[in-house]
This record gives C-alpha cells, structure tokens and sequence, in this order.
C-alpha cells in the first residue's frame, strides 16, 4: 500500500507537517496546503510575516498488515 507524505518548511525556517494522505493530493489540495496552513487569509503565505511553504511529497510504501 502507497500513502503520500506531505511536510513543508517556510522561508522563514518554520516547519509544517507532516501530513498523511491515502491518495496522492492534488494540485489544488497543495495549494491550499501551501498558501492556507494557518487559514489567515489575510497573509500571503503561513510563515511568519507571510512567507510561504516550500513544500516536500514523499510517496511510501507501507506495509498493510
């Protein structure tokens, strides 16, 4: 079984994450996750100061036991 894991870090250096998906997250979903961490919607991204999220998707393979 594949899961997606998704971690981010800000230019700021603040780390996100991570978060686990059964599905490989879309394109929308990661913006979302990207600009809306912290759903203050007034900041351009969820760092501090509004600097965005760099996000790193990592594909696992996981055992279903």
């Amino acid at each position: 079984m594949k899961i997606w894991i998704v971690s981010g870090e800000s230019e700021s250096s603040d780390h996100y994450g991570p978060l686990a998906f059964s599905k490989k997250p879309s394109e929308k979903m990661l913006k979302k996750i990207a600009f809306d961490w912290d759903g203050d919607k007034r900041k351009q991204g969820p760092g501090d100061y509004g600097s965005y999220v760099y996000l790193e998707i990592d594909e696992v393979e996981v055992d279903s036991e």
